[in-house]
């Protein structure tokens, strides 16, 4: 999650004079505020000009700075990564509150969600009750971890905002979808939802129970070093992905039956390219199945007219499993993998 400054239009830089290395203003720092509880920090610039690759999260457990870019650069280098305490440049002052209390906004009330999730080797049926503190969820650090499903460490969150709940994607490498569209932000309507974040599916569903209070969880940086392990893992499975061959085979339209294996360049599926679908719902070049640069096979939508799908939501850059449908115009393709 970017820096947003509290009272200033555009997030605060560091300014350049000539060559060299950035050079911060002293004493003209805008405060930095809490996108959920409006906390206000006072930092100074020779501390905000390492924000940008550190890890800081405010009192109330938001992830304020270090999101996507701390945890790449950690990966290469975890000594250069530090995670800052944003707790002595803390602002509570009757200006601060003021201004809060002279919001727009309705007061937040807690409200309570029911999340489903499925993982590769987890599950979870809880209703969770969220008022202060958002709900987490990732792959370490939150309060709904699936470790297995290739998400961020901190891949989004469900937070109150007035009488709404609202989901927010923090940055996530991969993205968060609600019932089929990427989002940034949105609210969460009355009735069931599906939230895809990573590889698994999430279900949630406000409701009037009583759940599990919401508390904050910090983020140490345990959960941060831990990347190497991830990267261990990701070679681990593409170095066995090496061993088997990726077939997309037709399961229904003109190319029933026929078989086509997925070469290191990948295929292009249309009515022209390298497997060719005499179908008038297809474009030219529809979609795009082909290993990404970790040896995971991906599915790619070229811009198509009709859209393509991976078991039934939108495939813009998606990673696919074996047993994973493709589907666009008539046409349907399962991804299966031979010896």
């Amino acid at each position: 999650m970017s820096l947003q400054p509290a009272n200033a239009a555009k997030p605060w830089a560091p300014l350049r004079s000539g060559p060299g290395p950035p050079r911060a203003i002293i004493g003209v720092m805008p405060l930095i505020r809490c996108p959920k509880c409006g906390q206000a920090y006072d930092v100074p610039g020779v501390v905000a000009v390492r924000l940008p690759n550190s890890i800081a999260t405010c009192h109330c457990g938001e992830w304020l700075a270090g999101s996507k870019a701390a945890v790449l650069a950690r990966l290469l280098n975890p000594e250069e990564i530090k995670e800052v305490d944003l707790s002595p440049y803390r602002v509570d002052t009757a200006a601060t509150q003021s201004e809060s209390a002279s919001s727009d906004a309705p007061p937040s009330a807690p409200r309570s969600v029911r999340v489903i999730a499925r993982g590769a080797n987890e599950s979870l049926d809880t209703v969770f009750t969220i008022h202060e503190h958002p709900l987490w969820i990732g792959r370490k650090g939150c309060h709904v971890e699936l470790a297995e499903a290739e998400l961020s460490i901190r891949h989004c969150s469900i937070s109150v905002r007035g009488r709404d709940l609202v989901v927010r994607d923090a940055d996530s490498h991969m993205g968060t979808f609600l019932d089929g569209q990427e989002i940034t932000e949105a609210v969460i309507d009355d009735g069931i939802h599906l939230l895809r974040v990573g590889s698994a599916l999430v279900s949630i569903e406000p409701t009037a129970e009583s759940g599990v209070p919401v508390q904050p969880i910090a983020l140490d940086a345990g959960s941060v070093v831990d990347e190497h392990e991830l990267a261990k893992t990701m070679r681990e499975r593409a170095a066995a992905a090496e061993a088997r061959r990726t077939v997309l085979v037709c399961v229904e339209g003109a190319l029933a039956g026929q078989e086509f294996e997925v070469p290191p360049g990948g295929l292009v599926v249309g009515r022209e390219g390298h497997v060719r679908v005499p179908d008038e719902f297809l474009s030219r070049r529809h979609f795009e199945v082909a290993p990404d640069a970790d040896g995971f096979i991906r599915v790619r939508d070229l811009g198509s007219r009709n859209g393509t799908f991976l078991n039934t939501l939108p495939a813009r850059n998606t990673k696919v499993q074996k047993g994973d449908e493709i589907k666009a115009g008539v046409n349907r393709f399962r991804i299966e993998q031979r010896a």
